[in-house]
């Protein structure tokens, strides 16, 4: 019963993996090339548009989403910039000038987010905030590998030294496959998302007469249609004044 688990887990990992990036073709190219002129020009709402263009059509690059931000944050739409900054995060976490940008533009937000995540935390699962989600499932995969490869070898050899390999295997194997597990399960229930507009009004209800509870800036870290500002600063705003990170 457990090898069938664990056989099943690793398809599962293999799958998720291996999963094909959308396909580049020349028209990416062109509106790239386009995007940077632009950008060079000054003419910085252009760029971001034809640089959204791109991630529209399903393309998920790291250096396109901070380059998106760089775009935005040049004309002035603080939303949109560190909305893209923290998609750019997801993928490029150790980034030192993409973490510099974000920590600039995070710091122009009118309003402050209270830290959701403890530091104890941070520290127990570094692994987590130092890696992109991708890495931690191409790790899991990695050691699921190994893993079964040295168990075999075990089985065929009776050799008590690859028994021992194989455990030391294990302890990685299953920390990142229930990482990845974490990463995926928050990933379709914790909505988090960017205020776009330089301002909005969170209200008790979802009527645009309700009352008014309070107010939120661009930038400002929020949940998806009912949000969670902190604990006391709960209420709703409309779905087209937030972009999902």
């Amino acid at each position: 019963m457990r090898t069938r688990l664990w056989i099943v887990i690793m398809l599962l990992a293999a799958l998720a993996a291996a999963s094909p990036c959308p396909a580049q073709n020349p028209a990416h190219a062109h509106q790239f090339l386009a995007a940077m002129q632009a950008y060079k020009a000054g003419r910085y709402a252009e760029a971001a548009k034809a640089l959204e263009a791109i991630a529209a059509d399903g393309v998920r690059n790291g250096q396109l989403y901070y380059d998106l931000g760089n775009a935005y944050l040049k004309d002035d739409d603080l939303g949109r910039a560190i909305l893209w900054y923290e998609r750019a995060l997801r993928l490029l976490p150790n980034d030192p000038d993409l973490r510099f940008n974000y920590e600039y533009a995070r710091s122009l937000a009118k309003d402050a987010q209270d830290e959701s995540t403890s530091p104890l935390v941070r520290i127990l699962f570094f692994w987590n905030y130092q890696l992109s989600a991708r890495t931690i499932l191409w790790l899991a995969l990695t050691f699921n590998l190994i893993f079964w490869a040295l168990a075999v070898a075990r089985r065929l050899t009776r050799r008590r030294a690859l028994r021992h390999a194989a455990m030391a295997a294990l302890l990685p194997a299953l920390l990142f496959v229930f990482t990845a597990a974490y990463n995926y399960y928050a990933a379709e229930h914790q909505r988090l998302a960017i205020v776009l507009p330089a301002e909005i009004a969170v209200r008790s209800g979802l009527e645009p007469t309700s009352t008014e509870l309070f107010q939120l800036h661009a930038g400002a870290l929020e949940g998806h249609l009912q949000i969670q500002f902190s604990q006391d600063k709960i209420g709703w705003v409309e779905s087209t004044a937030v972009g999902r990170i």
